[in-house]
């Protein structure tokens, strides 16, 4: 018996086959398309994500050679940030407004402004997804009017597959968490929000369990992927819960750094405690009921240094032709050899504004740069600026959650293949760093969810939590002597979002030799 996962992330779609114990018999990939059309604008081709879920579901059952009827079903996750309107038809009427397109930021500030304490005591915390909506409706009133519902991107593609009418479009009770109209507790829509912030309720999608057949492979679907029409699909999940499923992260006090195109600090929990003083926490649910992943949220973190990469280093080589490195390589070599604190400069990662805490208006930058400076410096200041928000909001996490006793972090992700920004993360936040040896965490998730919602498993998280895939290859402890450096940046991080920038370059020359 096989599964099929697919991860739908910012940057890829990943898709795989899993046996019912969650081992990943096969898996590949597809670039989504990601691409900026302007400052502040960021789009996603919601039919391209489905086209190329069906190219890819083809190319792993032709080359894992395993027949399509024994794949019982597929589970599907996606990036949580982000909305698609469609119609009665399931057709896309706004095109994938992706959570790196900061248009919609004017309501968000607004809602921040004037109802932050009820953000704050009843939903996740800080929102991605309704001022998206409302935008549509203020700015494009006519597509509005066109839109039955409005669903996250895996709940596009499981409808499109399925070959769904609107009327049957749906999410699960993870997704809800980003929408900020959530009954975090209840794990429902909010009434009261709704009406307060002038969204209509019946355009939000159903919720229903992550494991609930929402239906089958449509003949139109299976002709082009090569399932079988009518294999089972289940209503899935957000990519972040998916893959702390498929890692087995269900225990109270587990902390893991998910370092990709976003970057995410998680503590596992089993209360919801609002972070009503300092809004700098926000949660999720997990697939399991009961559990809460508390977390800070660096919005598009990874993506300033794809950003980075593609504007700065171009022209990037290696001294000796024949050895093939990547441009990270190549700069990371040279990153390394600078000392903690980019010889006094501070990298501001928030190109599409800050999300713990909210400050829509903020925007990135380099802050201390002088003509010594050279590209590696300015690489290095990026990298250790996700660390110093991973210490702002580790401290915040810990003061709601004092009996929690925290004595290193698990690592996940792309980032995570980074020595230089593992040891910088070690140093700054004073912990060891455990590198998780897989990146296929989702792809086992999601599996898994299609497994149990077809009965093929009959204890998820049990099964879930018996994860014999986590094998730590490296740990990266902390220097002490780095750490006392790196208090001393973070201070002055902080005061940034606080004090005129003319003080924060007099203290920054300051801690240069």
């Amino acid at each position: 018996m096989y599964f099929i996962g697919i991860d739908i992330g910012t940057s890829r779609i990943k898709a795989g086959i899993i046996n019912a114990t969650g081992d990943v018999i096969y898996s590949s990939y597809r670039e989504t398309g990601l691409r900026s059309t302007g400052p502040g604008r960021m789009e996603h081709e919601p039919d391209k994500i489905y086209s190329d879920a069906l190219e890819i579901i083809k190319e792993i059952l032709d080359r894992s050679k395993i027949s399509p009827d024994k794949i019982e079903a597929i589970g599907i996750d996606g990036q949580m940030g982000g909305v698609i309107g469609i119609d009665k038809n399931f057709n896309s009427v706004t095109g994938l407004d992706t959570y790196l397109d900061i248009r919609s930021e004017r309501y968000n500030d607004f809602i921040h402004k004037k109802y932050n304490k009820q953000l704050r005591e009843i939903t996740c915390g800080s929102p991605l997804n309704f001022q998206k909506i409302i935008w549509w409706k203020k700015n494009k009133p006519e597509k509005y009017k066109k839109v039955l519902k409005f669903i996250t991107i895996n709940s596009y593609v499981s409808g499109k597959l399925a070959g769904n009418k609107g009327d049957r479009a749906c999410i699960d009770h993870t997704l809800i968490s980003f929408f900020g109209v959530e009954d975090l507790l209840k794990l429902n829509w909010s009434e009261d929000l709704c009406k307060l912030f002038g969204l209509e309720i019946n355009k939000l999608p159903d919720i229903k369990p992550p494991w609930e057949i929402i239906g089958g492979i449509s003949k139109i679907s299976s002709e082009k992927c090569g399932l079988l029409k009518g294999t089972p699909i289940v209503t899935g999940a957000g990519d972040q819960p998916a893959g702390l499923l498929g890692a087995g992260l269900l225990n109270k006090g587990e902390i893991i750094d998910v370092s990709g195109s976003t970057n995410l600090l998680i503590l596992v929990v089993d209360k919801f405690i609002p972070d009503i003083k300092n809004g700098v926490v926000m949660y999720m649910p997990s697939i399991i009921k009961g559990i809460y992943y508390a977390f800070i949220y660096v919005k598009g973190g990874g993506v300033c240094l794809q950003w980075f990469r593609d504007q700065f280093l171009l022209d990037e080589k290696t001294e000796n032709e024949y050895i093939k490195k990547s441009k990270y390589e190549i700069i990371e070599e040279k990153a390394k050899k600078i000392p903690p604190g980019s010889d006094g400069l501070i990298f501001i990662p928030h190109f599409g504004g800050r999300q713990c805490p909210y400050s829509g208006s903020m925007k990135g930058a380099w802050i201390g740069l002088n003509w010594g400076h050279r590209k590696e410096h300015m690489y290095r200041a990026i990298l250790e600026s996700i660390a110093y928000e991973y210490n702002i909001g580790l401290s915040s996490i810990i003061r709601l959650f004092k009996d929690y006793k925290i004595e290193n972090i698990m690592v996940t992700g792309g980032g995570s293949k980074s020595k230089l920004w593992n040891k910088i993360k070690a140093d700054v936040l004073g912990m060891p760093y455990f590198i998780m040896e897989s990146y296929q965490f989702a792809l086992r998730g999601s599996g898994l969810i299609a497994a149990y919602g077809v009965g093929a498993i009959s204890d998820l998280e049990n099964v879930a939590s018996k994860s014999n895939i986590i094998s730590y290859k490296n740990k990266y402890m902390p220097d002490k002597k780095n750490n006392k450096i790196y208090n001393s940046y973070i201070k002055i991080y902080k005061d940034i979002f606080k004090k005129p920038l003319g003080k924060t370059s007099d203290r920054l020359s300051e801690l240069i030799d």
